[in-house]
């Protein structure tokens, strides 16, 4: 009875095992077994973290549809449960699915939502990285402003920049001061 009550927590380790080596594959299924048996145990939030963890090594095995799959709803749960953290991560992981699917502008609205939850949860550096996605993305896209807006948007939010950051920040601003004149 004990080891299959501690049976999630195993597979658990043994996933980020796998991930660790680079076994991504091996990796999603232990995760998938794991949210399987949390999800038996009615302990709905740990099943949503594997889901997520899940999504995580099947991005790195270069299986976006499955990660997709895998990540879909997670963020309700989160959001329910009021982690806003894992939900902004949630979103943020299926942005990166729907990215590696081609799926360019549902990405970055997945990313706004995370970008939003992120800088209204203060996560100044995650806010920042979402940021700096959907600039990357919009990059991609030929939207130059909206590349720079939406990088300039993420270092301006940062309360403590680095010399690198305070740098991008200001030569950012310069096409800001071009448009405003």
């Amino acid at each position: 009875m004990t080891e299959n009550k501690n049976k999630p927590a195993l597979l658990e380790e043994e996933a980020k095992d796998f991930y660790r080596a680079g076994k991504f594959q091996q990796a999603a299924e232990c995760f998938s077994q794991a949210a399987a048996f949390y999800l038996k145990k009615e302990e709905h939030l740990l099943a949503a973290e594997m889901r997520n963890n899940q999504s995580v090594a099947l991005l790195k095995a270069k299986k976006p549809h499955l990660a997709l799959d895998a990540v879909r709803g997670t963020d309700e749960i989160f959001q329910k449960a009021g982690d806003f953290l894992k939900q902004g991560m949630a979103l943020a992981n299926q942005a990166t699915a729907l990215q590696d699917m081609g799926e360019k502008q549902k990405a970055i609205d997945d990313f706004n939502r995370a970008a939003k939850i992120f800088k209204n949860s203060g996560e100044q550096r995650m806010h920042l990285q979402t940021m700096q996605s959907i600039s990357a993305l919009k990059l991609k896209t030929r939207n130059i402003a909206g590349a720079l807006f939406s990088m300039q948007e993420g270092l301006d939010e940062l309360e403590k920049p680095n010399l690198r950051q305070k740098f991008l920040r200001s030569l950012l601003r310069i096409p800001q001061n071009l448009i405003d004149k």
